[in-house]
């Protein structure tokens, strides 16, 4: 039932509609999976915030999906603490506050990241780690932008927090939509196949469990409609919401990944298409829990 019900999910979530090249890779299995460990999980860390080097400030497609991910694992008893960095900070305070997430956030230093997130671990105890469009490094070990623009001056060490999870036995998932994000190793030779620039910018480390979407809020959101699918309940936000905390981040500051324009438009896609990729997944959980 609930890998039928992941295909469906998929199709909405991996609609390829900003042409990134990874609307081929099926990961069915992996949402199923990822979705049942966050639902016997007690303890969720999240990581996001993808810095746009033009703008030198975050971007509006990861801080959303965090939120209503953190606000859905809370729904379910859940503790969650959501990691970011400066430039992603105010971004998703302003989508956590206006969903009354309860989680703490912590911000990445720049230096001395490795032993931050092994610290980070050692305190928080997380039975999951989870990343939410956040830059991985590519095999150089470096990070980069979508279309090969170095990134690394920017970005605080988060790979560490992945590897420092694995030693532990911690569960760690990730939600893309590029091949460039933290966690995305388990698809890359596809990435390297499928998408523009592949073989400098995909990402080398392996998460347990990997999303693949069109746009990472919806891979986000695609787990929350698997979490619903579990609990029996409707666990996604409501369309208003998603509407409005596309409106917040831009008050915030947040740009588009793509345009580079701090607009209210997710990876060059219009508020409302957004909206409506929320407002299918929605009707399609509720169908498929009625059922």
């Amino acid at each position: 039932m609930y890998h039928n019900a992941a295909i469906l999910i998929e199709q909405l979530i991996k609609n390829d509609a900003g042409g990134r090249g990874l609307g081929d890779i099926t990961q069915a299995s992996d949402i199923v999976r990822a979705a049942e460990e966050l639902y016997g999980g007690n303890k969720i860390l999240i990581i996001t915030g993808f810095c746009i080097a033009e703008t030198l400030c975050g971007e509006t497609d990861g801080p959303l999906g965090a939120a209503t991910l953190a606000c859905a694992l809370e729904k379910l008893g859940k503790t969650v603490m959501i990691v970011t960095d400066r430039y992603s900070e105010n971004i998703l305070s302003a989508c956590t506050g206006h969903m009354k997430v309860k989680a703490g956030r912590v911000i990445l230093p720049y230096q001395g990241t490795g032993e931050f997130c092994s610290g980070l671990l050692d305190s928080f105890k997380p039975s999951h780690v989870v990343s939410v469009e956040r830059p991985g490094k590519a095999k150089d070990g470096r990070f980069y932008s979508m279309k090969g623009a170095d990134l690394t001056h920017l970005i605080p060490d988060s790979d560490s927090l992945f590897e420092s999870a694995k030693l532990r036995g911690v569960v760690t998932i990730a939600v893309g939509d590029g091949g460039n994000e933290l966690g995305m190793g388990k698809v890359r030779e596809l990435v390297v196949k499928c998408v523009d620039m592949g073989e400098t910018i995909a990402a080398v480390i392996n998460a347990d469990y990997t999303i693949v979407a069109g746009v990472s809020n919806w891979g986000a959101h695609g787990l929350e409609a698997m979490l619903s699918m579990l609990a029996g309940r409707i666990l996604l936000q409501e369309t208003e919401t998603e509407r409005a905390l596309i409106m917040k981040m831009v008050e915030a500051g947040a740009v588009d990944g793509c345009t580079k324009r701090n607009e209210p438009t997710v990876d060059g896609l219009s508020l409302e298409q957004n909206v409506e990729v929320l407002s299918s997944l929605r009707k399609l959980t509720a169908d498929l829990i009625q059922k």
